[in-house]
This record gives C-alpha cells, sequence and structure tokens, in this order.
C-alpha cells in the first residue's frame, strides 16, 4: 500500500477511536440510571465514581507532562546546545513557565473581554436558592430535589422554571452539590458559598480544549512527517496514548458541562481532529528546507510553551478542586497513582522506539509550526 494512503487510513482510525473514547463519559445509560438513583447512598456512589475517574485522569495528565513531555524538552535543549551555545540557565523550566503563565494571562484575559460570564453563574444562583426556599415556605424538601437532579443531569422535571435555573447554575459539580444537599438543611448560605469556581467553568474550558488540542497537534506531526517502518509502531504507542486522554478530556468536560452535551461532544470532535490535522500539515511539507538551527531553536521555545501550558490544566482544571469535596482524599490519590502508572508503564514500553522515531522526525518540526501558523 502506498505510505500517504496507509497514513490516510490510519488517520482515519485514530479519528474514529478518538471519538468514541471521548464520548463514553457521556453515554445515556450511566447518566440515566445516575438520575434515577432513590437513594442518598446511590447517589453518593454515582458521585463518588464519577470524583475517582476524574482524579485517573488527573493521573495521566500529570504523567504525560512530567514523563512524556518534560522529557522531550530536555531532550530537544540539549540537541540545540549542539550548536556551540553555552547555557547554564534552566532554560527548559523557564519555557515550561512562560507556557503556563500564557495561558493564565489569556484565560483572564478571556475574563475581562466578557464579562457577562466572570459571575452571571454564581449570582444567579444564589438568587434562585433564595426563590426556591421561599416558595416552599423555608421548607429545604425543594432545594434538596433540585440538588438530585442537578448531580447527575436528570431532566425529568425542567418544566419548572425555577428548577430548569438551578439546574444550569449548578449542576457542573456533582459531589459539591450532594454535599450542600446535607448541609442546607441547618444553615443554606453555605449552599450559595460552595461554588467558588462556577463562574468561570465557560472560559476554562476553552482554554482547557485548547491546551490539550495544542498538544495533540503536537503529537499529531511526529506521525505526519514519518516515512518506512516505524509508521505502525508509531500509529499503536499515539493511540493508545489518545485513547486514555481521550477518556480524560470527555470526563473532564462532560462534568462541567452537564447542561451543555452537545457543545462537550463538539469539542470532543475538534480535540479528535487535531492530531490528525497536525499529521496532514507534515505529510504535506516534510520535503521543505530550512535552516536547520533556527528550526531547533523555534522547535524548542514551542515545546516548552506546551508543557507549560499542560501543568497548568493538570493543576488548575483538572486537580485543583478535587480536595475539596467530601470524598476520601487517600482513595483519590490511589486513582490518580492509577492513571499516573499507567502512562509511566506505556513511556517504559515506548522508550525504545521513541530514540529511533525522534531522530528521523526533528528534522521537519520547524517547516510544520510556520505552515500550521499560516493556516491558523
Amino acid at each position: 500500500m502506498n505510505i500517504v494512503w496507509l497514513k490516510i487510513l490510519l488517520l482515519l482510525v485514530m479519528v474514529i477511536v478518538t471519538c468514541i473514547a471521548g464520548m463514553l463519559p457521556l453515554l445515556k445509560l450511566l447518566r440515566k440510571s445516575a438520575a434515577s438513583a432513590s437513594s442518598l447512598a446511590k447517589r453518593r456512589g454515582f458521585s463518588l465514581m464519577l470524583c475517582l475517574l476524574t482524579c485517573f485522569s488527573g493521573g495521566v495528565f500529570f504523567a504525560t507532562c512530567f514523563l512524556h513531555l518534560f522529557p522531550e524538552l530536555n531532550e530537544h535543549l540539549n540537541h540545540v546546545i549542539d550548536y556551540h551555545m553555552d547555557v547554564s540557565y534552566p532554560l527548559a523550566e523557564l519555557l515550561s513557565c512562560c507556557g503556563f503563565f500564557l495561558l493564565f494571562f489569556l484565560e483572564e484575559i478571556f475574563l475581562l473581554a466578557l464579562p457577562g460570564l466572570a459571575h452571571s453563574h454564581s449570582s444567579s444562583l444564589n438568587t434562585r436558592v433564595v426563590q426556591e426556599n421561599e416558595k416552599n415556605g423555608g421548607d429545604n424538601h425543594g432545594i434538596e430535589h433540585c440538588c438530585h437532579e442537578t448531580a447527575f443531569g436528570s431532566d425529568e422535571n425542567e418544566d419548572s422554571a425555577t428548577h430548569l435555573d438551578f439546574i444550569q447554575g449548578s449542576k457542573a459539580e456533582p459531589e459539591a452539590c450532594e454535599t450542600n444537599c446535607e448541609t442546607v438543611k441547618e444553615d443554606p448560605p453555605i449552599l450559595m458559598k460552595s461554588q467558588p469556581h462556577a463562574h468561570s467553568h465557560g472560559i476554562r474550558s476553552i482554554t482547557f480544549v485548547l491546551a490539550i488540542s495544542f498538544h495533540s497537534i503536537i503529537e499529531g506531526l511526529a506521525f505526519g512527517v514519518q516515512v518506512g517502518v516505524w509508521i505502525g509502531a508509531l500509529f499503536i504507542s499515539l493511540m493508545v496514548h489518545k485513547v486514555i486522554v481521550a477518556f480524560s478530556v470527555g470526563l473532564q468536560l462532560a462534568r462541567t458541562h452537564a447542561h451543555a452535551l452537545s457543545w462537550v461532544g463538539v469539542s470532543i470532535l475538534l480535540f479528535a481532529a487535531m492530531s490528525p490535522l497536525g499529521a496532514v500539515i507534515g505529510m504535506f511539507v516534510q520535503n521543505a528546507h530550512i535552516d536547520s538551527e533556527l528550526r531547533d531553536y523555534i522547535i524548542l521555545v514551542f515545546q516548552g510553551l506546551a508543557v507549560g501550558t499542560f501543568i497548568y490544566v493538570t493543576f488548575f482544571e483538572v486537580l485543583l478542586h478535587e480536595r475539596d469535596n467530601e470524598h476520601p482524599n487517600l482513595l483519590k490519590l490511589v486513582f490518580m497513582l492509577v492513571g499516573f502508572a499507567l502512562i509511566g508503564l506505556l513511556r517504559l514500553f515506548d522508550e525504545h522506539e521513541h530514540n529511533h522515531i525522534h531522530e528521523h522526525s526533528n528534522e521537519h518540526f520547524f517547516n510544520i509550526f510556520i505552515c500550521l501558523l499560516l493556516f491558523i
């Protein structure tokens, strides 16, 4: 089979498999069974399951950052130093920090540019909680019922405008809401206080998708420039990693946007297309000729920024809020370690073939980045 057609076929498989893995957290069967849970114990069980899966995905992102991306950055830095560049400053760490602050800055710029998203969620939530409580004559049963729907995305009682608004305002964090169901009977303001990060779900999800997609494009570039027998080995390695990360991305987006599953689906489709996009760009420009030294300097900067954005996503978007809910932190740690160990094992098996593949792929990266910037 022609090498180009083989790559196209493998890229189609990559898109399909990545979409399936990313859509798994959106399965209606799981959401319906969670919404129909009749007892508090069952609702706690579903909330715990979502929490532990999120911790697993956090371990996946954590390991990807420090066992995959950061070693790649250091390796390329050592390659650049060979150009008679005497550097004692920790450039890899500096570039990573720049990427971290860049994504932080972009998120804040989005919040300033779109002030309507900054506080509307939490303020509307507080108002509707009070309205719901007043309509029930001070009885918290209505709030408890709403919270039951909120935690698991039930659509059964959306005929009530108050219930619908409440669901849209707060069901992004099931475990936090479940805790509130118990504490609101004693002190209703606790419910209002426990939404510290609800104001920026939309903006943070945009930066989350952008950072993950940027990393996926970089992954696809290595595949696009390959020729020869290493295509199959690289595809298998990339595919295993993509499936795990796609499931983690789908889970994270589904939890923070349970009321906008269509948006989550579109985000998953875009994420699935990013690696093939990078591969296609690599296939088109793999024969371009540009000064190798300048090319490697530009690659170093892009790789460093990618590491920083992934650090931001790992700690600010995935792991930051998991310590605040009611579930046991030691159990969360165990699932984080499982996700970390999985990527660590993949890295161990991938190390040998990576040494062969990397030496063929570097020479095309600068051309690819230039074309990518022109494409954007």
